[in-house]
């Protein structure tokens, strides 16, 4: 029995590190989208919780981002709302979202044309339960650290929503490539999601705060960005291959004080 069982794990870690080498930077680049695109299924419905980072990491005396209300990013017309370094949102849907042909949702920031692209980014995490979520694996090209002001090449990033002046499309097979412990063993059900969480990128690539993409490189975004509009400014999530309708959503306790913080 024990062989089995050594010949069973070693089995599954192979399985794993190929399904893992699957995905790799080969340049790719996430498609960009308009709000008006008629492939546009459904659009985040629910803010489940929305956790606000601080304007400055590195100076909580500043106090935390502030601009838009929870509301305010949901349905077609979505308006900005201000996570923080390193704050997140969860939305919820209509319908379920699965991983079907191509991009299967979108995610819209409030990124501006200005010699390039002026971006906030954040990453993508999805979702069956409200308590497990796998993240998208994301990758950033770029080496050199952005100032407040400074804009960036979208090409330089992938499954880093913000990186356009449209919207980003997600595919959700990518986790299944990345060999995500989660979407491997059925509890995040890629064709059942029914959240989408973004999280602040912090960008100080050199800082104590700095986050990594897939490939442990630091992910260069704008900082020190202080103001109530610090990080990433989402303005909707919309669905491209939904599934079933579901019923909204139980909202825990934790999650109805999340919505005031």
């Amino acid at each position: 029995m024990r062989r089995t069982f050594v010949a069973a794990l070693t089995g599954g870690l192979l399985l794993a590190a190929a399904a893992a080498a699957q995905f790799a930077d080969t340049g790719q680049v996430n498609n960009e989208y308009d709000r008006s695109d008629p492939a546009l299924a459904a659009w985040a419905s629910e803010v489940v919780e929305l956790v606000r980072g601080p304007q400055d990491y590195q100076d909580p005396s500043l106090g935390d981002a502030s601009y838009g209300s929870p509301g305010d990013l949901l349905g077609s017309a979505g308006t900005p709302v201000s996570l923080g370094d390193g704050g997140h949102v969860t939305v919820t849907f209509p319908v379920a979202v699965v991983d079907g042909p191509g991009d299967d949702l979108v995610v819209f920031e409030n990124g501006f044309a200005w010699n390039g692209v002026y971006m906030e980014l954040g990453f993508v995490e999805v979702s069956s339960d409200g308590v497990n979520f796998a993240r998208l694996p994301a990758l950033c090209r770029r080496a050199s650290q952005p100032g407040p002001w400074d804009t960036s090449d979208p090409a330089d990033f992938y499954n880093l929503a913000g990186n356009f002046v449209g919207g980003t499309g997600i595919d959700l097979h990518d986790l299944v490539l990345a060999g995500d412990p989660l979407v491997a063993d059925g509890t995040v059900d890629l064709q059942h999601i029914l959240y989408v969480r973004l999280v602040d990128v912090v960008g100080d690539i050199s800082g104590p705060g700095a986050t990594f993409d897939f490939l442990g490189r630091p992910v260069a975004d704008p900082y020190p960005t202080p103001g109530e509009s610090s990080g990433m400014d989402p303005t909707g999530v919309a669905v491209i291959n939904a599934g079933e309708a579901v019923a909204n959503a139980d909202m825990t306790w934790s999650a109805v004080k999340g919505l005031f913080r």
